[in-house]
């Protein structure tokens, strides 16, 4: 019984996958760009500069900052209704930690930006400025 509710499960979750990792450029051309993300935590604000762009008719994504300039890739980048969602795994000061990044539209080029840690563990909650359109 246990051996058959794993595998519908996986069952279940296959399809999710596959659409996370084929998201295509025409879905995403409000996202498309380089993004100034400005989030605050308990330590203060803090700037992190997001690139989403086609890469071969694929969107992909990538995140930097002053603390980690070493450019982090997107595992996962998927659409949620209007928003985008960009995931990652990452570590930070030899911690292992999963990120999920939500950009939700508000307004032209602008968008409202929750950066969730370890499902929750630690959330910081922003805004976000295309400061850069794709192809310009």
């Amino acid at each position: 019984m246990a051996r058959n509710l794993l595998l519908a499960s996986l069952l279940l979750l296959t399809p999710l996958t596959a659409s996370a990792q084929s998201l295509a450029p025409a879905d995403a051309t409000d996202f498309l760009g380089v993004w100034s993300l400005m989030l605050d935590s308990p330590q203060g604000s803090f700037e992190q500069t997001l690139t989403v762009k086609d890469e071969d008719g694929k969107v992909v994504a990538e995140i930097t900052s002053q603390m980690q300039p070493e450019a982090q890739t997107m595992s996962s980048v998927t659409k949620e209704g209007g928003n985008l969602v960009l995931k990652f795994q990452g570590n930070f000061q030899g911690n292992a930690f999963d990120a999920a990044i939500t950009l939700t539209p508000d307004g032209a080029d602008k968008a409202k930006v929750n950066f969730d840690v370890n499902g929750g563990q630690f959330m910081m909650a922003g805004a976000g400025t295309r400061t850069k359109k794709a192809g310009r």
